[in-house]
């Protein structure tokens, strides 16, 4: 019973931390126009991470103790087949308070100062969900072309793709002559008349639809991390709570 008690709360769990970084979170648009106006101004692309600045992060953390915190109550209950003692509350509150920030804090941490961490599973899990559930086929193809007339599947080119420098790798791609992927290169349609990019914010335009699907991947990316790290903290957690007296053993 406590096996499929905490499968079902890991399930849970994670679904919620994908949900928060991908869906209720997630937000490109801010994103997009803080690259075009670096683009625009001259100035280096940065390295995002989604789940914000320092106090984001921190509430963030808080979060996510108040879950595993409650997720292990919720363990011991029905381990015990009823309500936990006091000093037992007590145990888990500390057990949850060290494996969070100890196991998620340094994850995030860690992402923040290492943003190539981050993407680790940005071309894996990340590319998977943008390919068969984010319309990533029919996108890739309003944007490129190639000068052989072949029917290319060029939604594998995300993974050559990213947020930052999404707007740089694009430029080069206006023409067959400076793209970095030989043969292909954009469509006349997404480039306005005098050759630049078309960055209107329109759900119609193929180049902002593209960049949400690339920055949605990064963002799976950091959930999945995330997503390690509190499957790790609340079976950490859980384990401690075993020993009685915790609180005496520290």
């Amino acid at each position: 019973m406590i096996t499929y008690a905490f499968l079902g709360i890991i399930t849970l769990v994670v679904s919620g931390i994908y949900a928060s970084f991908c869906y209720l979170g997630f937000d490109p648009k801010q994103l997009y126009d803080d690259y075009l106006k670096r683009k625009q101004e001259g100035a280096e692309s940065s390295q995002p991470t989604y789940f914000g600045g320092l106090m984001s992060g921190l509430i963030n953390l808080v979060i996510i103790f108040i879950v595993v915190m409650s997720s292990i109550t919720l363990m011991k209950i029905n381990m015990v087949r009823g309500m936990p003692k006091l000093g037992d509350f007590t145990d888990i509150v500390v057990a949850s308070l060290i494996s969070v920030f100890v196991v998620v804090g340094f994850t995030m941490a860690a992402v923040r100062m290492l943003p190539i961490m981050g993407r680790a599973f940005e071309n894996t899990i990340g590319y998977f969900v943008i390919d068969k559930f984010g319309g990533l086929e029919e996108n890739a193809k309003a944007l490129f072309t190639n000068s052989a007339g072949s029917d290319i599947k060029y939604g594998v080119l995300a993974t050559k793709i990213f947020d930052s420098g999404f707007f740089e790798f694009l430029e080069k791609m206006k023409n067959e002559e400076t793209s970095p992927i030989k043969g292909i290169y954009l469509k006349k349609e997404v480039l306005e008349f005098d050759g630049k990019l078309k960055t209107d914010t329109d759900d119609t335009n193929p180049v902002y639809q593209l960049f949400k699907k690339v920055a949605l991947k990064h963002s799976i990316s950091e959930a999945t991390w995330i997503s390690l790290a509190t499957v790790v903290s609340l079976f950490s957690g859980f384990i401690m709570i075993q020993y009685s007296g915790i609180r005496k053993k520290l």
